[in-house]
């Protein structure tokens, strides 16, 4: 059966335009056609070995849902955690974990539940009120630089102090300032 129809197509793997003589004529060639086949295929085996490789990847976690007991590197894959890190959470008594050698550490599975349960605090939540800042002007403060200078005394041993002893500072273009009367009555005990 012939076809007298001549129909302007885009070809659909090198997208050049043809003269196809069917309305369902999809490609220009057959090397079009080879090529596109071979394209299709290829992608569907990539689509398999992803999904097979998911798969693979799920299916420990799937197996380690339904066991009672866990070893430390199954609940290292099972949270998405280092070994070290259960490790620390078994040192810390945050897990509770049973040794039955010493190559042999096991973990109850409501060990593991049991940390994921919220627990109501039991304690006060208090609000300190901010302490009010002084207006001090910059002719009664030293800088920082002079206040090490006159002193004698290291960056973070001022640092130290000013924060042990809550001193008010502040900070106006690129000098800090701290009060001379704060500073010297520290020094003067």
């Amino acid at each position: 059966m012939s076809s007298n129809i001549q129909v302007t197509r885009i070809c659909q793997f090198c997208e050049k335009e043809f003269t196809a003589k069917t309305t369902k004529t999809k490609f220009c060639s057959l090397t079009c056609s080879s090529k596109a086949y071979k394209r299709r295929t290829r992608q569907q085996k990539i689509a398999s070995s992803n999904l097979e490789t998911t798969t693979i990847r799920s299916k420990p976690i799937l197996d380690l849902k339904d066991k009672e007991f866990l070893t430390v590197k199954e609940v290292a894959l099972l949270l998405g955690f280092a070994p070290k890190t259960i490790y620390r959470l078994i040192n810390e008594n945050k897990i509770i974990a049973y040794n039955f050698s010493q190559r042999m550490t096991v973990i109850k599975r409501s060990e593991l539940d049991a940390l994921f349960q919220i627990i109501e605090p039991n304690y006060e939540i208090v609000i300190r009120p901010k302490e009010k800042k002084k207006n001090t002007e910059i002719s009664d403060c030293y800088t920082i630089t002079e206040i090490q200078q006159k002193f004698n005394i290291s960056s973070g041993a001022l640092y130290n102090i000013i924060k042990r002893n809550n001193i008010h500072k502040f900070t106006k273009g690129k000098f800090t300032y701290v009060a001379k009367a704060d500073i010297e009555t520290i020094f003067k005990k």
